[in-house]
């Protein structure tokens, strides 16, 4: 975000030296979906103001109704406002945060995305796995995306990591629950694993709309554990988040194939 930015709070424009107040709170806490928006228009975004919605009021304790259509329009303000181009896609990130009158909608734009529809991510991370637990771990809350990074950098400082990286985060039994803050998918032969929700694994739009993507694909799918343990014995790994699909390379001196993303890739919408 440079000066010039602006972000929309409550579908009022306002630049950050205006908002001070705003982003005080926000360190207090918020949850948040990123959004992949396609034209200025967000993918979704029923289903994302749905999982926003649910989180904050299992967070704090708050029912919060958010209008997808409204939503949709402030964003679209927000991009044409901050200049991105008419066409194409990007990602906006939506955060809720307490507020007295129940809850404020923070709208804030990111990375443009060089392609139209969900993909897969043309780097190849390695991976490396730490175990560390997170207040309502599987919702999208800012505490989590802070350990999330905090893990990232234990990584690159421990394994002198260079070049892209991604943390698999595990529970104390040494079931993986997810990539950073995004859901993973393991194959064998030709099965497709992902640890259940009930694990703590992240509920999120993307989980859902590759695992509707698999199915069309015709491919087996199982919700059941993907461990620490076994590893050395899967063929893929991937995860899925607002760009699509990131097909990790290589753990330690394990390295694996990129096959199945190639046919999911292509069923997601």
């Amino acid at each position: 975000m440079t000066p010039a930015d602006y972000i929309s709070i409550n579908g009022a424009l306002s630049v950050p030296t205006t908002s001070i107040d705003t982003f005080e709170r926000l360190r207090a806490g918020y949850v948040r979906q990123d959004m992949r928006v396609r034209d200025r228009r967000p993918l979704h975004v029923a289903a994302h103001l749905a999982l926003l919605g649910r989180a904050f009021e299992r967070v704090y304790g708050r029912c919060v109704v958010l209008s997808p259509a409204m939503v949709a329009a402030w964003c679209a303000d927000l991009l044409a406002r901050n200049r991105y181009p008419a066409s194409g896609s990007c990602r906006v990130s939506a955060l809720l945060i307490p507020s007295e009158r129940g809850a404020d909608l923070v709208l804030v734009g990111g990375e443009i995305l060089l392609d139209e529809g969900y993909t897969i991510r043309p780097v190849r991370p390695s991976a490396s796995v730490d175990c560390y637990n997170v207040s309502f771990g599987k919702l999208p809350t800012s505490a989590a995306f802070e350990a999330a990074e905090a893990a990232l950098l234990r990584a690159r400082n421990r394994l002198k990591v260079q070049g892209s990286h991604v943390v698999l985060r595990t529970d104390d039994e040494g079931v993986i629950l997810s990539a950073g803050t995004a859901p993973l998918f393991a194959v064998v032969d030709h099965t497709i694993f992902t640890t259940p929700l009930v694990y703590g694994a992240p509920d999120t739009v993307e989980r859902q709309l590759t695992l509707d993507a698999i199915v069309r694909e015709g491919i087996d799918v199982r919700e059941d554990i993907v461990s620490v343990g076994a590893l050395d014995r899967y063929d893929e790994l991937f995860y899925a988040d607002y760009r699509g699909l990131t097909s990790i390379e290589q753990i330690e001196s394990t390295n694996y194939m990129s096959l199945a993303v190639d046919r999911i890739v292509r069923s997601m919408r």
